[in-house]
C-alpha cells in the first residue's frame, strides 16, 4: 500500500508574502489620500460629457393622425393617436363608441376620469382626442358595447357549417376596431389637431349596419 505523507517545508514565506502584499497596499493608499486619484478628474469629464448640466428641452410627443394607422397591429400599442370623428353613442362609465372621419369605428375610454362636465360636450357631438392605443380582450370589448348598447355587425348563416362570410360583410367588419382601444389622458381631450395631416378615405356604403 502506498504510504503518502504531508511534509510542511522548512522556512515557508507565506507570511513574507502576506505581509509584502499588505504593505504595498497601505502604501498605495497613502499615495492615493497624499496625491489624490488620478482618474477623478476623467471620469467626471465623462460623466459630464453624457449628463451636461444643461440639457436641451424635452420635445413635445406629437400625436399621429388615426387614419394613418391602418390596420392597427400590436406594433402599435402605446402609440399617441390623434381621433377626429363622431360619437355614435353616450358616454357610460367614462367611455364613448366613435366613428372616425375614415369611417372606422372605436371604444374611447377616459382613463382616469376627468373633472366633472368635461365630457359633456361629448356624447353625441365631435370628438377631438388624443389617445393611446391600448390593448383589450373580445370579451372585455362586447362587455363594453353592451353597456353603451352598440351593434355589432354579424355574418348572416351560410349553407352550411363552416361557411366564410361574404366580402360586403369583410369589408363593414374591418370598420369596427375590436382588438384596441384608445386611452385618454384629461388632457389629451379635445386636443389641438394631429401633426402628421392625412386626408381621409371616403366612407363606405354601410348604411345597412346600425350605427
Amino acid at each position: 500500500m502506498v504510504d503518502i505523507r504531508l511534509v510542511r517545508p522548512r522556512g515557508g514565506k507565506v507570511w513574507l508574502w502576506t505581509g509584502s502584499l499588505a504593505a504595498l497596499a497601505l502604501l498605495a493608499l497613502a499615495l492615493s489620500m497624499l496625491l489624490g486619484d488620478p482618474t477623478a478628474t476623467r471620469s467626471t469629464r465623462k460623466r459630464m460629457a453624457v449628463f451636461p448640466t444643461e440639457r436641451s428641452p424635452v420635445t413635445p410627443l406629437r400625436a399621429v393622425a388615426f387614419e394613418a394607422v391602418r390596420p392597427l397591429e400590436s406594433r402599435a400599442l402605446g402609440r399617441l393617436l390623434h381621433l377626429s370623428g363622431t360619437a355614435q353613442s353616450g358616454v357610460m362609465h367614462n367611455a364613448v363608441w366613435v366613428k372616425s372621419g375614415g369611417g372606422r369605428r372605436i371604444l374611447v375610454r377616459f382613463e382616469p376620469a376627468p373633472a366633472p362636465g368635461a365630457l359633456r360636450a361629448v356624447s353625441g357631438g365631435q370628438v377631438e382626442v388624443d389617445g393611446y392605443v391600448t390593448k383589450i380582450a373580445r370579451a372585455e370589448f362586447l362587455s363594453w358595447m353592451d353597456s353603451l348598447g352598440v351593434t355589432i355587425p354579424r355574418p348572416e348563416p351560410g349553407v352550411k357549417f363552416g361557411d366564410l362570410p361574404d366580402s360586403n360583410f369583410v369589408r363593414v367588419d374591418s370598420l369596427f376596431v375590436k382588438d384596441y382601444y384608445l386611452s385618454v389622458r384629461p388632457d389629451g381631450i379635445g386636443a389641438h389637431a394631429a401633426q402628421q395631416t392625412v386626408l381621409p378615405a371616403a366612407p363606405p356604403r354601410d348604411t345597412a349596419v346600425a350605427p
